[in-house]
């Protein structure tokens, strides 16, 4: 198990307060437009998108779509595959700065770093753009900690820094606050369906 504290600079993320619904639902998704709350995406996302346009815009590959059995393979190749080859290490340590977002090019890379190389890997394969976001949670201890979302036909997948397997959002034990929209990807949306007391979703 990696260490977690290299995933704290995630906490620069500006949540609205919002009361959420129950976790039955599969899809992380509001189950009804008006329940959608934009908010401030993280500095680090935004400087992220004017370096890498495939990360912050939704585009069409042109292959043949995926099968759900082939999706669900691949997914669990590159989540092997980087968390095998990426080492954890904070952006204090690794770039001298607080929160810088970027594909792991030395090697190492902290739970955002996890999560780009995992979502450009994912498109070079052919996945749609619309069924990747990057989502904020809290972990198991309350720590704050970043995910690759992928939209399945079974509900919505976590591909996790912290672990090789893939579990549907609501077995993963998290608590999530905010997620890359899949229609806009410039834009964050509060989860309105993952309970968790209010104050952790007020402003920093």
């Amino acid at each position: 198990m990696h260490g977690l504290r290299v995933c704290l600079s995630v906490a620069t993320i500006i949540l609205a307060g919002a009361l959420a619904a129950p976790a039955a639902a599969q899809s992380l998704e509001p189950s009804q437009p008006a329940a959608r709350r934009l908010v401030k995406a993280p500095p680090g996302f935004l400087d992220s998108c004017r370096r890498y346009q495939w990360f912050c815009t939704n585009r069409t590959t042109g292959a043949s779509p995926i099968g759900q059995a082939d999706l669900l393979e691949l997914a669990r190749k590159i989540n092997r595959r980087v968390n095998f080859t990426v080492s954890q290490l904070s952006d204090p340590e690794n770039y001298g700065v607080a929160d810088y977002w970027t594909l792991p090019a030395n090697g190492n890379g902290d739970c955002e770093d996890f999560v780009l190389q995992k979502y450009k890997l994912l498109l070079d394969a052919g996945v749609d753009s619309r069924d990747l976001s990057i989502a904020v949670v809290l972990d198991r201890r309350g720590n704050n900690h970043a995910v690759l979302v992928l939209r399945h036909g079974s509900g919505d997948l976590v591909l996790d820094s912290l672990t090789r397997r893939i579990r549907p959002w609501n077995q993963t034990g998290y608590t999530f606050l905010a997620m890359q929209s899949g229609d806009d990807k410039t834009q964050w949306e509060v989860v309105m369906n993952q309970p968790r007391d209010s104050n952790v979703l007020a402003q920093r």
